[in-house]
């Protein structure tokens, strides 16, 4: 039977869990620019957690269930998937309102405020006050400083889009640097292996309706 102590521990854990927005499979259309906004959060939030959880369960391999026995392990689990969310989420919000902006449906200067409202909204919704490394107004204005020149309606490569998360994961998994240094390159293709079905899922879903 567990403990009181290990209980307490794993309902922490499932509280750190649903914290972010819950991934599911959608159903219905995207027929507005607020869904794509929800979309970025969302499947930002479901990579984080499956590439994030994923690479420390594999590394952890069978002593992976210590790590509910260890209150270092937790929280630093907690600020690498909230730092690894961020990534993720900037690098999704940016891709989603380039190609919102090369299909006609927001000018430039509406990509770059949806995109800075969407980043925003993302972290402020899954904001945790006991990380004391992650600060949300730092986040911002990094992910401002990214988009500043973006040019918006030009054709781009998706590919290179996806450069933050791939990157973040290997930063901030609680695994040693050694570790991390000879897991690197399979680890980042996992994540840039994971965008694949979210864009794709994403251009199927895509329902706006056409300016005039």
């Amino acid at each position: 039977m567990l403990n009181n102590s290990l209980l307490k521990k794993l309902r922490d854990l499932w509280a750190m869990l649903r914290q972010y927005p819950i991934f599911r499979r959608r159903s219905f259309p995207i027929e507005s620019i607020d869904g794509v906004s929800d979309f970025a959060v969302t499947r930002s939030a479901f990579i984080a957690q499956k590439t994030m959880f994923g690479y420390v369960k594999t590394r952890m391999g069978t002593s992976y269930p210590e790590m509910f026995r260890d209150d270092l392990i937790i929280a630093s689990l907690k600020e690498a998937t909230m730092q690894h969310y961020a990534a993720c989420l900037s690098d999704l919000t940016t891709y989603l309102c380039r190609s919102l902006a090369e299909q006609g449906y927001l000018s430039e200067i509406e990509c770059a405020a949806r995109a800075k409202t969407t980043f925003r909204l993302g972290l402020e919704s899954n904001a945790d006050k006991s990380l004391e490394l992650f600060d949300v107004d730092a986040a911002c204005i990094a992910f401002e400083a990214r988009i500043r020149d973006i040019p918006w309606s030009e054709p781009f490569d998706p590919f290179p889009v996806f450069i933050e998360s791939p990157r973040s994961l290997t930063r901030w998994a609680p695994i040693a640097d050694d570790l991390k240094k000879r897991d690197r390159e399979i680890a980042e293709n996992s994540v840039s292996f994971a965008w694949i079905e979210v864009r794709k899922e994403f251009h199927d879903l895509l329902q706006l309706p056409r300016r005039v």
